[in-house]
């Protein structure tokens, strides 16, 4: 049975591509375009938006450093930071500690990628309990998107490095226009693919990527021929190639209930509709997100 994952660090990868479609309304359109357009207007916010709101980051290998240049007493430091973390981060006194701490040990080690991008979770962290408590984080995020890009330059097969910098680039694309928004996209997919070329057992990495093809995969022709006016191509997946990525992830960490609803929803789109019936009762919804609960019971209903 499935159930809600209960040690993962609860985070939100944003929407790299949030909105922008939304903002394409200004982009010329023919007659016949728009007659396409007229019954679907809310499916016009799709927009690749890869990444949920709220997604479930698997702990995954936070406590092993993948860095070739990674000294024993290095990995003991992050090890260390990485068993305080779990505790920290669920309160803002407690991320306001760790950013103290982390932030004394990043300029006493400067350049240090290991360091840099457990300091640009840590300040993603606390930008979310200020979230939750109605402050305008848009200079926290920046912030940590600019020391996860230094820490990703600089880094030597560190496969976080890498994811956190992905992660950033979709939590702060909501603060930007159109084409740098795209932009971003394909920046976070080439991160996260880095990221699992070094690991390639990280379930969030996985099911990451697969957010991103399933949201590719299911744009329209009007929508892709408004990103390709915007941006001058388009991405291209499927949604077999979501489902891998989906499944890898299940094979790593069963018991994430967000990542079986993704491969439900695969299968439904590839019309293996009692396979998805199959996936979805295994989930035990009790404990988890009223909004994942109402996405999966709703699921089910048309099945």
């Amino acid at each position: 049975v499935v159930s809600t994952q209960s040690t993962g660090t609860k985070t939100r990868a944003h929407a790299m591509y949030g909105d922008v479609m939304r903002s394409s309304r200004d982009v010329t359109r023919t007659s016949r375009d728009r007659a396409s357009e007229s019954d679907s207007e809310e499916d016009f916010q799709l927009a690749l938006e890869s990444i949920p709101s709220q997604s479930i980051i698997a702990q995954g290998t936070d406590s092993s450093c993948t860095d070739r240049q990674c000294d024993s007493d290095l990995l003991a430091l992050c090890q260390g930071i990485d068993k305080d973390h779990d505790t920290l981060k669920l309160t803002e006194q407690g991320c306001e500690q760790a950013l103290a701490n982390l932030t004394q040990l990043n300029d006493g080690r400067p350049d240090t990628p290991q360091l840099m991008w457990r300091l640009s979770r840590i300040m993603f962290d606390k930008a979310k309990h200020n979230t939750r408590a109605g402050l305008d984080v848009k200079g926290e995020l920046l912030d940590a998107l600019t020391i996860a890009k230094k820490g990703e330059s600089l880094s030597e097969g560190n496969s976080k490095s890498h994811l956190w910098y992905a992660i950033l680039l979709g939590d702060t694309c909501k603060y930007d226009d159109t084409r740098v928004k795209l932009t971003k996209g394909l920046e976070f997919e080439r991160q996260v693919k880095l990221s699992l070329d070094i690991d390639p057992y990280n379930s969030t990495a996985l099911h990451l990527i697969g957010r991103y093809s399933f949201e590719v995969s299911g744009i329209k022709w009007w929508e892709a021929k408004i990103a390709a006016t915007l941006f001058g191509s388009v991405p291209q997946s499927s949604y077999d190639e979501a489902l891998q990525y989906f499944l890898r992830a299940d094979e790593l960490n069963s018991e994430w209930v967000e990542n079986t609803l993704f491969i439900a929803k695969c299968l439904i789109a590839l019309g293996r509709n009692n396979e998805a019936k199959s996936w979805l009762d295994r989930v035990d919804i009790q404990g988890t997100e009223n909004e994942l609960r109402a996405q999966i019971t709703e699921l089910k209903k048309k099945l």
